[in-house]
């Protein structure tokens, strides 16, 4: 089975991504909308953030878990099931409680799917899963990227926020389709169990790249999560303006998935994700610390551009770490930096509230830095353990 194949996962999986990407970018925009439509401080809006998140952990768990056990397709139908539920509850959500109801469902279906897909394409696509994972995640950016001129349009309408949940459902429900027509191979009981999964995530080097993708998660708080916020608060822009500025760090994203691509097979995975994390970095420093707005947004479009690659290489690094665990690896990693998330957004909230919007924003360069560094020792002991 080759990546590009008719009925390939990998180009099939390319809608669901678009989607994701328009989901997982919504809430950054629609922060201040939702905030003064339920009147929260910071600290109660970011549960809009962390019920998902600590949710998506959930469900990453479980369907890694469920898919090396008993298969994929099951688990992946079963999580864009809860999916599009969530996403219905909340575009119809009339209270705060209702909406936390609707993101927690999404948030454990993205998760229960996440896990075994990502499995999959490394099922189909065996040492070269990083490259392949960042094709087929290429559409992620432009999914984010038409978020926050969509919530921004939406936002002078009546039916405000609400509508990109709604529109998300659809537009997930139609992705399904095309993902459930893959050719998914089979996971054999045997291959799984034989290989103890447990003994193969509970391993410094999975432990430390999961560490590692909670510093790309803490970007997408601070650009994807924050930036209209920031915008917002201490320059003056306007809601709808400010939530559709945060594009830049989108387009950024979007673009840097197609160039990671194509680095992909011409430079070594962890100098790759190194590379990608050190100039990440460097990017945050400069939203952070930067008063000019206009520095902020052309240092929010490279810092997309720089991280593209990062997350999809990460990830890839994990689950070929042990392929008969590929599931169950995915699953943890990916649960990591859903608690991170949510932990990181909790404390943003609260930096927020007692200090300022861009001092919560100033949490990510500091997440990034610890990221890069633990990225460096997963590479030694990584490495180390290929050579003995």
């Amino acid at each position: 089975m080759t990546i590009g194949g008719r009925r390939s996962v990998v180009p099939r999986s390319m809608p669901f991504y678009f989607t994701v990407g328009l989901l997982l970018a919504m809430p950054g925009p629609s922060l201040e909308a939702v905030r003064a439509d339920f009147n929260l401080t910071y600290l109660l809006v970011v549960l809009t953030l962390i019920v998902p998140s600590i949710s998506y952990a959930s469900g990453t768990i479980m369907g890694g878990l469920v898919a090396d056990r008993l298969g994929r397709r099951a688990t992946l139908t079963t999580g864009v099931t809860l999916l599009v539920i969530g996403l219905l509850t909340s575009g119809v959500s009339p209270a705060l409680g209702v909406l936390l109801i609707g993101t927690c469902l999404n948030g454990f279906g993205f998760g229960l799917t996440e896990a075994p897909l990502t499995a999959t394409i490394s099922d189909v696509a065996g040492d070269a899963t990083g490259r392949a994972m960042t094709i087929s995640q290429m559409p992620f950016g432009f999914g984010a990227l038409t978020a926050p001129p969509l919530v921004g349009a939406l936002l002078q309408t009546p039916i405000g926020w609400r509508g990109g949940y709604l529109a998300a459902a659809l537009l997930v429900m139609l992705a399904a389709v095309v993902l459930l027509s893959a050719r998914i191979p089979a996971t054999t009981a045997r291959r799984a169990v034989g290989d103890s999964l447990g003994s193969a995530v509970m391993r410094p080097v999975p432990i430390l790249l999961g560490m590692v993708i909670i510093g790309y998660f803490s970007m997408q708080l601070g650009l994807g999560g924050f930036l209209a916020a920031y915008l917002e608060a201490d320059h003056g822009f306007s809601r709808p303006a400010a939530a559709t500025l945060v594009a830049a760090f989108w387009l950024g994203i979007s673009l840097g998935r197609i160039i990671g691509a194509w680095l992909a097979l011409r430079v070594q995975a962890y100098d790759l994700a190194l590379g990608s994390a050190g100039l990440s970095l460097i990017c945050a420093i400069v939203v952070a610390a930067v008063p000019q707005p206009a520095a902020i947004l052309a240092a929010a479009v490279l810092a997309g551009l720089v991280a593209g690659p990062a997350f999809t290489t990460v990830v890839g690094l994990g689950v070929r770490y042990r392929p008969s665990a590929a599931g169950m690896i995915a699953g943890f990693m990916l649960a990591m930096g859903g608690t991170g998330f949510a932990g990181l957004s909790l404390l943003a909230g609260a930096v927020a509230d007692a200090v300022s919007v861009r001092a919560a924003v100033a949490v990510m360069p500091v997440t990034l830095g610890v990221a890069f560094c633990l990225l460096l020792l997963a590479r030694r002991l990584h490495t180390a353990e290929l050579r003995s």
